[in-house]
């Protein structure tokens, strides 16, 4: 049976034969646990730079109270912080793990976004993992990333609470989460930049 699946694969065209041979060493990839990620990451990568964000209406928009944002955070960069001290300015709020595939995809996205309004004071990165920071600053020091990362002290507000990461949120001025996307996304685009920039001059 096997000499007959053998003899049917070499009648097979080079291109066909090249398709199965990619495929295989793809599916072993995934079985080895020290190259699934960046496989996968690979291929959340790949999905991010196709699919969009989208925003929402603003008769759907929900407004953060004053618990919402009084939230403990640890930055690995500047200590202690609390999330009331980002009121009053756009923030990109996005939950992540480096374990997380579609996170590990969209994070070259984030990092392009993030370097375009890095030195505007109007705007606030805020990238919250609950892993330790050793694990954290082994993987963004080897992917050479440098965005904010924060570890929670208390629990997630609810209005951020959710079963699956990532998750990100692009919260206005006056606290209303204006764009609430699950999975890797497209955030360096230039609709992004549009939507950004015309919060930033509200």
């Amino acid at each position: 049976m096997l000499k007959r699946k053998w003899t049917k694969w070499k009648q097979k065209k080079s291109g066909a034969k090249i398709s199965d041979i990619l495929f295989i060493v793809f599916v072993i990839l995934l079985l080895i646990p020290s190259t699934r990620i960046e496989v996968m990451g690979f291929v959340n990568r790949v999905k991010a730079k196709i699919i969009q964000p989208g925003i929402k209406k603003e008769a759907d928009r929900i407004k953060l109270s004053a618990s919402d944002y009084n939230w403990s955070l640890m930055s690995l960069e500047n200590g202690n912080t609390n999330f009331n001290e980002f009121k009053g300015k756009v923030v990109f709020l996005n939950f992540w793990a480096t374990w997380c595939p579609p996170c590990v995809g969209e994070l070259p996205e984030i990092q392009k976004l993030y370097n375009k309004y890095k030195n505007n004071d109007s705007i606030v990165f805020c990238l919250v993992s609950n892993e330790s920071p050793t694990v954290i600053n082994s993987f963004v020091q080897k992917r050479n990333y440098s965005l904010p990362v924060f570890i929670p002290y208390q629990k997630t507000p609810a209005v951020f609470s959710s079963r699956s990461i990532p998750i990100s949120f692009l919260i206005s001025k006056n606290g209303e989460i204006v764009i609430k996307e699950k999975g890797a996304v497209n955030w360096s685009g230039s609709r992004m930049e549009k939507i950004i920039n015309k919060l930033l001059n509200e």
